[in-house]
């Protein structure tokens, strides 16, 4: 048998002040199953690379959006003259779409380039109706399990994806706040809340002196990042504040000493792992409701390039039939998937673009000028696990790397 002369990819984890275009390496959603149909070409920028995907009977395979002739993206005019293939509008020069291989030049069908050259190609995992692509160098590239939300891929979990939408902010700021608990301020009047009667407090103090006590470390197998404990916090319900011999008293929508909740605070937890993913919940179901058990809520921040991220939503229930199954997707596609945008998450995509002008400037982000707290201890913990498990730090297509020291 012959030998593989290609050395095994180093992993070496970068910084996370350095990962302003993402973690290379790594698992990442592009699409929604729906979104590619049959003999379909789609398109999209993700970690600062266009990507062209195709699905070809059944499966999708996706190539660089760039043609090796002379750099011509395919997208601007998509010729396919067989399902196979993808060719270049400008020259003709055609790739097979499943594994990138130039496989034709119509003024020059003899050319030793056929055959020798190829576009670089994206292994592409479909699953619970989301289109997975790796981004990176690595061959095999690592299980997806390893990049997703701790039962996300479990078999009786039912998932709904049901929204995606490009956020002008980089995907650190999203990242930064995904579950950090102070960040509910934001929230305090929200629609969702009121709908809900959820007694979500607008802020959080530590139980002690140490602000990290209350994290649960993940770095074993699997997913890396932690779990921030909702428990292990005191919860603020109301606050005065006095400024200038003025008073004013803030009050979130529901204090459960006064407004008994749907369910209580410290049964919610939120897992932030790598490269960009959330996982919070559960979130019970209504008393009237006849969906029975719990959801589970998730996010994804994906870095398109240094200014916008895609915000993907999807829910997830444990299922034990296919009735329960199709009541569940109805729930949540008919209610929940309307009043949790609209009535909550919109409030966190302004937060995250009303905060990218001051990342743009030079020298803020990161320590040099923020002036954190005892309440960012999440925060910075999210920022160490990410630092220290990540799998390289991307770069612009085309860029060298910078020297190691």
């Amino acid at each position: 048998m012959r030998k593989s002369n290609k050395k095994p990819v180093e992993i070496k984890p970068g910084a996370y002040e350095d990962a302003i275009l993402g973690f290379r390496n790594h698992w990442y959603p592009a699409l929604f199953s729906a979104d590619v149909r049959e003999t379909e070409v789609k398109t999209l920028k993700i970690l600062g690379e266009d990507v062209l995907l195709k699905r070809v009977d059944g499966q999708v395979y996706a190539v660089r959006d760039e043609c090796l002739h002379r750099g011509f993206k395919f997208s601007t005019k998509p010729e396919c003259f067989t399902k196979n293939t993808i060719t270049c509008w400008f020259h003709g020069f055609t790739y097979n779409i499943k594994n990138g291989d130039l496989v034709a030049i119509p003024s020059d069908p003899d050319s030793k380039l056929i055959g020798n050259r190829k576009l670089h190609s994206y292994p592409i995992q479909e699953t619970k109706g989301m289109l997975f692509i790796f981004i990176g160098d690595m061959s095999p590239p690592p299980p997806l399990l390893d990049d997703v939300q701790f039962g996300f891929l479990d078999e009786d979990n039912h998932v709904v994806p049901f929204h995606s939408e490009e956020v002008h902010s980089n995907w650190r700021i999203a990242a930064d706040s995904a579950s950090e608990f102070n960040h509910t301020f934001i929230h305090k009047e929200d629609e969702l809340v009121k709908y809900w009667k959820q007694p979500l407090p607008f802020a959080e103090k530590p139980k002690s002196d140490n602000p990290y006590e209350g994290f649960i470390l993940h770095e074993g197998p699997g997913p890396k990042g932690f779990t921030d404990a909702f428990s292990d916090v005191i919860p603020v319900f109301e606050f005065k504040i006095e400024c200038d011999g003025e008073t004013n008293t803030l009050r979130s929508a529901f204090n459960p000493q006064t407004d008994p909740g749907s369910m209580p605070l410290q049964d919610v937890e939120g897992i932030l792992t790598l490269p960009c993913t959330l996982r919070i919940g559960p979130w019970g179901a209504e008393p009237e409701s006849d969906i029975t058990g719990s959801y589970m809520h998730y996010e994804w921040y994906v870095p398109i390039d240094e200014t916008h991220h895609r915000y993907i939503i999807a829910w997830g229930k444990k299922v034990s039939s296919e009735d329960e199954a199709l009541k569940a997707e109805h729930d949540i596609r008919t209610r929940w998937s309307y009043l949790e945008y609209e009535g909550f998450n919109k409030s966190d995509i302004l937060a995250n673009e009303g905060s990218q002008a001051a990342y743009d400037e030079p020298g803020y982000a990161y320590g040099e000028k923020e002036n954190l707290s005892r309440i960012d201890a999440y925060v910075l913990t999210w920022r160490r696990m990410a630092a220290k498990h990540n799998r390289g730090v991307q770069i612009r297509y085309g860029k060298k790397k910078k020297s190691q020291p």
